[in-house]
């Protein structure tokens, strides 16, 4: 059983307090300002910012989608580095960036509807934040 962190919202005193929350990452409630650094984590290297940010840096959700946005950031210098290569480099360079524009696309669409989202086709293959 994976422990996710949420954040809880205390009407009486306006504050937020960190509890752990242990079951579905779908039944996680997203508060703060996790959904921004979600988005964020699609936009070349500002997923750094959801590494770095308490407490939404702990959060089951930002780290789901910093993850993708890691590595769709790596792919995207995958494709630059492949983009070198005469000919068959730029085709192959071009219709990865269309990819990698389209999946972050397809992320920050998910992080704007508060869904957990994983890349299509490298998603599962690369867990680089746990």
């Amino acid at each position: 059983m994976e422990v996710f962190e949420v954040m809880e919202n205390n009407d009486n005193i306006n504050e937020q307090t960190q509890t752990v929350y242990e079951g579905n990452p779908a039944d996680v409630e997203i508060v703060g300002n996790a959904v921004l650094y979600s988005i964020l984590a699609y936009i070349g290297i500002l997923w750094i910012i959801g590494l770095v940010v308490e407490p939404e840096k702990n959060t089951a959700f930002v780290k789901n989608h910093v993850n993708n946005g890691l590595v769709l950031f790596i792919a995207n210098i995958v494709m630059g580095i492949i983009l070198a290569i005469p000919f068959l480099g730029w085709i192959v360079g071009g219709i990865g960036y269309v990819a990698i524009l389209v999946f972050a696309i397809m992320g920050i669409v998910a992080a704007c509807k508060k869904k957990f989202f994983t890349i299509p086709l490298i998603g599962n293959k690369f867990q680089i934040i746990k």
